[in-house]
């Protein structure tokens, strides 16, 4: 796939989730509920429109260490169920390069996760759903070519200007081209974030996996890092900027070794 064909997938994506946040259907609340611009945008399970925008470089990728970017929209829209539940629905769609002799760009796999959670909360913050896996990209060095599903679940802990918590999915592939691996990847997300009263904070936010079906010393992702960002208020839209870095302490052979995240977000 081109990489001017995938950029105009992604907007389309975009424009369709602009469009649900201008139009509050299926029981969703317009505004967003109390609290910070950055606890918003920090907390997962907010009940609050939250659309990111992420370009992601690695650096050291594959045998030539090459430079790797992925252009990233994770969209977060909140949908009323009850007066005591609601569902937290989070997507993950991508457009990434591979470098190499085969270089390609495309579109990855997409990922919904949905988390129901009760409406009112305290400091303490729950969520648990299902998370699906589609067989969306565009090349077979992209994704997985499965179709995948598994649970998710997070707990977290808002309290002033501290947002902390974990976030835990895993992925089985069900059907899908047999001649691939089959799936079975283990997600672990941990956030330690502070938000000062300047409207900046500072966070980090590394997520941990596991291949279960990886060579042995091919597993594991453990990266560490932090990042800054300070957060914007234009009349009722909330904004955010970001930046930060990760090393990877533990990756399989021809991820990168260093992430440089910049992140532009709104808030509705």
């Amino acid at each position: 796939m081109k990489i001017g064909v995938a950029i105009r997938l992604i907007v389309n994506l975009a424009l369709s989730h602009l469009v649900l946040c201008a139009f509050p259907a299926w029981g969703q609340e317009s505004g967003t509920e109390v609290g910070s611009v950055a606890q918003q945008k920090l907390n997962p399970l907010a009940y609050s429109i939250y659309l990111p925008a992420t370009l992601s470089l690695g650096f050291g990728a594959g045998p030539r260490r090459d430079t790797q970017p992925t252009l990233s929209l994770q969209p977060r829209i909140p949908l009323r169920l009850t007066e005591d539940w609601r569902v937290i629905s989070r997507s993950n769609v991508s457009i990434i390069h591979v470098p190499g002799p085969e270089e390609t760009t495309g579109l990855g796999d997409i990922d919904v996760s949905l988390f129901l959670t009760p409406t009112k909360t305290a400091k303490w913050v729950w969520g648990a759903g299902p998370i699906v896996q589609f067989p969306t990209a565009t090349d077979t060095a992209l994704g997985t070519e499965k179709w995948s599903a598994g649970p998710t679940a997070a707990l977290l802990y808002v309290d002033g200007p501290w947002v902390n918590g974990i976030l835990v999915s895993h992925l089985w592939s069900f059907a899908g081209r047999g001649s691939r691996e089959d799936v079975s990847l283990t997600q672990v997300e941990v956030e330690f974030s502070y938000t000062f009263s300047n409207d900046w904070y500072i966070q980090t936010s590394p997520t941990f996996s596991h291949d279960w079906n990886a060579p042995s010393g091919e597993r594991w992702v453990i990266p560490i890092g932090v990042d800054v960002g300070r957060t914007f208020t234009i009349g009722s839209q909330g904004i955010t900027v970001q930046i930060g870095a990760y090393y990877n302490v533990k990756k399989p052979t021809g991820a990168p070794e260093w992430v440089l995240n910049t992140q532009l977000s709104w808030l509705y």
